[in-house]
């Protein structure tokens, strides 16, 4: 059974009531608000009636939450939720062993607990529903059999640990055990993420609703299977990455063709969000437009854009990217 939804999909119900969107299976239709999920719709930008404004605040989810290990990306899972509505500092809780991530967490006001070896899993595990695994693949084995005994039929287990897959989860933790995969991605931090997931084989069409509504508050989530996520990662888990190096190479050639360095890195900047925005809003049916049918009305004959696009094909950019993904994804390949 497919757990996809498509996020805000039917926006007369979501402005009716924000409550968690029904499971169904459907394909997902890549509109608009599958970028900028947060950003209000102008009433100026079409004839028809406007959607409802997408700034409200989600339903909170009744489920206590708690992260094993919370660095960058677990950070930015725990801000986009409280951000977006879905829950709140005083439902999540989260166990890490530095110092200076307890301080930091205990910052933002959730209850914060010590390393999980030495008692942190016990104490977040008895003040949690749902538990997310953030901590670093080679750390996860010993983490799971500090996690095991405290496991209920209760608990709902997701995990974000990059290249491990369910069934390694599942044998790892009580028979039965609910568990789910997600690659998220840092961007959720700014209600911008790319996520997928993958439901476990104990997992229930309640916690695919859950694991939905927690990453489509934080961005554009997708349900897909396992074998896909090796690909997931080197995509949208690392891709960020890529994006980022992009932006700085397109400002340091602005730099080096006469423009100031903040002039050239907020243009940079705008024109990937700008680019990648148009591949999901030019089409009048509200489907993507293919990146090429953009670029060929941008380059006009002998004129400036081809020479840069001949530029690009010359240094082997295009290649270099699908080396990359295909690099990142066979290292989450080796990880499981």
């Amino acid at each position: 059974m497919e757990h996809s939804m498509s996020l805000f999909s039917d926006t007369h119900m979501m402005h009716e009531s924000m409550n968690i969107l029904p499971l169904q299976s459907r394909d997902i239709t890549m509109s608009p608000e599958h970028i900028l999920i947060m950003q209000p719709v102008s009433e100026s930008e079409t004839d028809e009636d406007p959607p409802p404004k997408q700034s409200l605040s989600l339903s909170p989810l009744p489920d206590r939450i708690g992260f094993i290990g919370a660095g960058q990306m677990g950070e930015a899972l725990i801000r986009g939720f409280c951000k977006s509505g879905v829950s709140s500092v005083e439902q999540i809780s989260a166990s890490v062993r530095s110092f200076d991530r307890q301080r930091a967490l205990s910052n933002l006001g959730l209850r914060v607990y010590g390393n999980a070896l030495e008692g942190g899993a016990a104490d977040l595990a008895a003040n949690s529903e749902i538990i997310f695994l953030g901590v670093k693949p080679q750390y996860l084995d010993t983490i799971l059999e500090a996690l095991k005994p405290h496991i209920l039929p209760s608990h709902l287990v997701i995990s974000i640990a990059a290249g491990i897959r369910v069934a390694s989860l599942e044998a790892a933790l009580p028979e039965g055990t609910r568990v789910m995969r997600v690659m998220p991605n840092t961007p959720c931090l700014i209600g911008q993420a790319a996520s997928a997931y993958v439901v476990g084989t104990h997992a229930t069409d309640d916690d695919a609703q859950k694991t939905y509504a927690l990453m489509s508050s934080v961005g554009l989530a997708l349900s897909v299977e396992e074998r896909m996520m090796d690909a997931v990662t080197g995509l949208s888990g690392s891709g960020p990455a890529y994006v980022f190096v992009m932006v700085e190479a397109l400002a340091d050639g602005a730099v080096a063709a006469g423009l100031p360095r903040d002039k050239a890195m907020a243009l940079a900047a705008q024109t990937v969000a700008g680019a990648a925005r148009m591949i999901f809003e030019s089409s009048e049916d509200g489907s993507i437009t293919h990146p090429a049918v953009l670029k060929d009305k941008v380059a006009s004959p002998a004129g400036t854009t081809i020479n840069g696009i001949a530029e690009l094909e010359t240094s082997g950019v295009r290649g270099a990217l699908i080396r990359a993904v295909r690099a990142s994804a066979k290292r989450s390949e080796e990880l499981g």
